[in-house]
């Protein structure tokens, strides 16, 4: 990776901090036209990844090309073909849980909700054979997906069915927040499943400040 594009995709200047940080740079209230420009262009890199790291930036920019970048990532499975978010710990591909950080971010910065709905979808319908680490379930809990109840107790079935007990339980509290007549039909199946991983006891007592909040 030369300079330029390093630069491009890591320095931040705001507010007296400087450094190198993607996640900084996708949080830039000050962009200049010509950054935004340059960073379009490398949408078109032949190193994919400096392709969806551009892609990243972009989209919490709630730029256009951004968006259609994303449609070209999930129809052409780039996911499918080479790992762009190895998860430090687990070692599975964090990759549509990072982006929904990004659509996220793009919520703050004008982006409509309902238009980011059709991607928020798309991850929950892959809910269950992805892996997610958080960021899909902080979208949800934290802008109005009350209209995504169905598919958000869909991808909970399909993470139970396939062993991804912990990562179904990251939705119950979601489930609870939107639904609270729904807690006694999952608690006693995340309560038997303590014992596959404690740590789904942190979502269980999540789901009952939830029920009473």
């Amino acid at each position: 990776m030369n300079k330029e594009i390093h630069e491009l995709l890591y320095h931040y200047n705001e507010e007296g901090q400087e450094g190198y940080d993607l996640n900084e740079v996708q949080l830039l209230e000050e962009r200049d036209a010509e950054r935004t420009e340059k960073l379009k262009l490398l949408l078109h890199n032949e190193n994919r990844y400096i392709a969806y790291q551009a892609m990243l930036i972009l989209l919490a920019w709630a730029e256009l090309e951004g968006f259609k970048q994303l449609d070209e990532f999930i129809s052409e499975k780039w996911a499918e073909k080479e790992t762009f978010e190895p998860h430090r710990i687990h070692g599975e591909d964090n990759v549509y849980d990072v982006i929904a950080n990004a659509l996220y971010i793009a919520a703050l910065n004008g982006k409509p909700e309902e238009e980011l709905y059709p991607y928020i979808k798309h991850f929950l319908k892959i809910y269950g054979n992805q892996f997610f680490e958080s960021n899909l379930k902080d979208f949800l809990l934290k802008k109005n997906c009350r209209l995504l109840l169905k598919e958000i107790e869909q991808a909970i079935h399909d993470a139970l069915q396939n062993n991804r007990y912990y990562q179904a339980s990251q939705l119950f509290p979601v489930l609870v927040h939107y639904d609270k007549g729904i807690f006694n039909q999952y608690i006693d199946i995340f309560n038997r499943l303590v014992n596959q991983d404690n740590r789904i006891i942190y979502n269980i007592e999540e789901a009952k400040k939830n029920l009473i909040a």
